[in-house]
């Protein structure tokens, strides 16, 4: 319930109930709450870790436009949401794509409004940090403090570390209501700092700006076979979508993850078929179909390359 909530941080949501149509829910962490019928449709979810730290999931659609009318004290925001919901982040929008990832250092403001569209899907996944968070920081030197601070109020919009995206795009409202939801939530919030930090030392605390547009186009072409791996992928269709030539793709892709795109899109299909193969019953081929692969002869084959094994032999090993 908001009671639940840091008082500090409850402004961050609970005008957004008020002047959503959001109705608050029973849960076991937090405040959860639903758009009531009238309104659209949706959940907010709002946890803090502490009295600095706010996570919240939104995923909001209404049938009228909203004027949102907010007021926030200072704060560090680090998201993944869509790009109605990054449009209102102080941030540049030049490279904004459907799903984007941003952070920023925002100054507290006694008024703002924003302009939410009927019909407009509203999703994010949202740490916000107040300043004294960071000064609470255990086992980080004020200088890594400050690094990370700078880092995380500078980065350029959908740059960060897939391991960023990938923690902040696993807290997904159901772990509002799961015995583990606190933890799980803590845990994510570690590993984004931990990465966050990693990358501000790396960078001396800046990103690189002669960089952005490699990891930019890296992580775009990551998002496609994050997302698309099920289909005929190929080098040559990713560059196609981009816009580029598969040389640039390839070096530049490999530069930021140490594979080539193709390395990476045959470990996608790979373990998600480990998945499906260990958890279902379902026929070799139908695993083949259902991670990218027309014909189960390749799959085998594609299979055994990296796996040294055939996908029926690694099903059948008791010590996989």
């Amino acid at each position: 319930m908001v009671a639940d909530v840091a008082e500090k941080m409850q402004t961050f949501f609970v005008p957004q109930m008020e002047q959503l149509g959001l109705k608050e829910k029973e849960s076991r962490h937090g405040s959860f709450s639903t758009v009531e019928a009238d309104w659209g449709q949706g959940v907010l979810w709002a946890h803090s870790l502490g009295n600095n730290c706010l996570f919240t999931f939104h995923d909001v659609r209404l049938n009228e436009d909203v004027t949102l009318i907010e007021q926030s004290s200072d704060y560090v925001c680090i998201a993944s949401m869509t790009s109605h919901s990054a449009k209102m982040c102080p941030v540049d929008k030049t490279y904004f794509k459907e799903h984007n990832t941003v952070s920023f250092e925002q100054e507290g403001q006694p008024r703002v409004a924003y302009e939410l569209k009927a019909g407009e899907r509203h999703r994010s996944f949202t740490f916000c940090l107040s300043p004294d968070f960071f000064d609470e920081l255990e086992e980080v030197t004020d200088a890594e403090k400050e690094d990370l601070l700078q880092f995380l109020a500078t980065q350029e919009v959908n740059t960060h570390a897939p391991e960023i995206v990938r923690a902040l795009e696993s807290l997904g409202p159901e772990w509002a209501h799961k015995s583990g939801g606190d933890r799980f939530c803590r845990a994510k919030l570690n590993e984004i700092l931990a990465v966050s930090l990693c990358e501000a030392h790396d960078r001396g605390g800046m990103p690189h700006a002669g960089n952005d547009d490699d990891r930019r186009l890296a992580r775009e072409a990551q998002i496609i076979i994050d997302g698309h791996y099920k289909e005929a992928l190929t080098l040559q269709s990713i560059a196609k979508q981009l816009y580029v030539g598969k040389t640039r793709l390839c070096g530049v892709f490999k530069k930021e993850y140490s594979c080539c795109v193709a390395e990476y899109l045959r470990d996608k299909r790979i373990a998600k078929a480990k998945e499906l193969l260990s958890g279902t019953g379902v026929s070799v081929g139908e695993v083949g179909r259902a991670v990218g692969y027309l014909h189960q002869s390749s799959f085998t084959e594609a299979f055994r390359r990296e796996c040294g094994t055939t996908p029926t032999q690694w099903r059948n090993c008791p010590l996989r």
